[in-house]
């Protein structure tokens, strides 16, 4: 997924992370519209969904990403 040209292109990938210590993305399924926050640090990682102030999913709209 990351990096990886040869994985399907469900995924919009998005960087945000500048600390060379730590990775954090942005994944966007471009299927659902459903975003994550992956981070990894040193041999450990995580994965969650993006939450609004009411605990919803986020959600953005699939016809605005791009098909890369």
């Amino acid at each position: 997924m990351f990096n990886n040209k040869k994985s399907d292109d469900r995924f919009d990938v998005e960087k945000v992370s500048k600390d060379s210590n730590m990775r954090c993305y942005v994944l966007t399924d471009k299927e659902t519209g459903v975003q994550y926050l992956a981070t990894w640090v040193s041999t450990g990682g995580g994965i969650t969904p993006l939450l609004d102030e009411n605990g919803n999913v986020t959600k953005v709209d699939t016809t605005s990403l791009k098909n890369d």
